[in-house]
């Protein structure tokens, strides 16, 4: 299994760039949805629930991130994700399956680890079709 990449078009309109991770994203859940709905419960007992959506949802922790090339890439990332720039999330970067994403979050914070060492979190909501 190959580590995950993100493919992004910048706001600029440059060509796709790519971020390819230098390493494996750490804790990942196989699944991560949560629905928007809302649910009644009458007097007699009966359950109504009327579902909006249900989002999936990819959430990650970098937690060794190098001072180098690697952190200004994804420094580059984020500042397109931030503004709200659509990416494709492949989890294994050898496989051709992905998911059209945005950032979730909307601040992003790369904290101190160890000597040239970064690492954060990140939030990515699957863009409904």
């Amino acid at each position: 299994m190959s580590n995950p990449k993100i493919t992004y078009v910048p706001l600029a309109g440059n060509p796709v760039q790519t971020l390819t991770f230098t390493r494996p994203p750490r804790f990942v859940a196989a699944y991560n949805r949560v629905a928007t709905r809302h649910d009644n419960l009458s007097t007699a007992g009966v359950k109504e629930t009327v579902v909006e959506r249900v989002d999936n949802f990819f959430e990650l922790t970098l937690e060794y991130v190098g001072i180098s090339s690697d952190l200004t890439a994804w420094a580059a990332f984020m500042e397109e994700a931030l503004q709200g720039v659509q990416f494709d999330y492949f989890p294994d970067a050898s496989l051709p399956d992905y998911a059209t994403c945005t950032l979730d979050d909307t601040d992003w914070k790369a904290e101190y680890k160890s000597p040239a060492q970064y690492t954060f979190k990140v939030l990515f909501r699957a863009v409904v079709a």
